[in-house]
């Protein structure tokens, strides 16, 4: 699964490869957690430019609610959708064929089991440019008025050999703008031969501090490479003689 990411981008490098116009006042996030709201791509309004709608930046909040949901609870457990099932899943199968998004992002985050304690891992780009998660969006309405509230949830698929000893799920990775626009605007089965592990050699894993896994933190250190944590060492038998 993925469970926490990391955004950093500079803001006229954030326009300039995802292609919107607008953004939002961004801050870098070095460690974005589910149910918080961060920035999303989609395809904007089709009366918009030319009849095609241009590219735009939305905020939403990380962890998809169905329109049918009665409340919002029910996103924090569909932060991730599985590219195996999301055609047939009634939560998904909708946004999948008419509301893909792009969630940018510079890096995220795995755990893994490590001298007793669990170790958390950043996966980047091995030439550390920004790329985007493949993401479906949703628009809820709610209960009333002002409870309208969109959402989304990142796509993911069996991990490659650069993260399978890590975790053995890994979010879908789109490079370029040609990833991005068939994500974005093609048709469905097009769009389902983007849900695979990209290229391993294309990224990179390395250790980073365990505070990543307390939310509140959210500084430039988490993204900081550190060494691997010691082996506890062996009790010492003591003779029989």
């Amino acid at each position: 699964m993925c469970g926490r990411y990391s955004i950093t981008t500079d803001p006229e490098a954030m326009r300039r490869i995802f292609r919107v116009d607008t953004l939002l006042n961004l801050q870098p996030r070095w460690n974005v957690a589910p149910t918080q709201e961060v920035p999303v791509v989609r395809n904007g309004d089709p009366k918009r430019e030319g009849g095609r709608g241009g590219r735009e930046l939305h905020i939403m909040r990380w962890g998809l609610v169905p329109f049918w949901a009665k409340d919002i609870g029910i996103g924090a457990k569909m932060i991730n959708a599985r590219a195996e099932t999301v055609t047939e899943k009634p939560a998904f199968r909708g946004a999948f064929k008419y509301r893909r998004c792009l969630v940018p992002a510079d890096g995220f985050y795995e755990w893994k089991t490590e001298a007793g304690r669990k170790q958390p891992w950043r996966v980047v780009r091995r030439d550390r440019a920004p790329f985007a998660f493949a993401g479906l969006w949703e628009l809820w309405e709610g209960t009333g008025e002002g409870s309208a509230l969109e959402t989304f949830t990142i796509v993911t698929t069996d991990a490659n050999e650069a993260v399978r000893d890590i975790h053995h799920r890994m979010p879908v990775m789109l490079f370029g703008d040609a990833q991005f626009e068939a994500w974005l605007t093609a048709e469905p089965k097009v769009a389902a031969g983007l849900m695979a592990p990209c290229d391993p050699a294309a990224i990179e894993a390395y250790r980073v501090d365990p505070k990543v896994g307390n939310v509140r933190n959210d500084d430039p250190s988490l993204v900081e490479p550190v060494a691997a944590a010691p082996r506890p060492a062996m009790p010492v038998q003591g003779s029989l003689l």
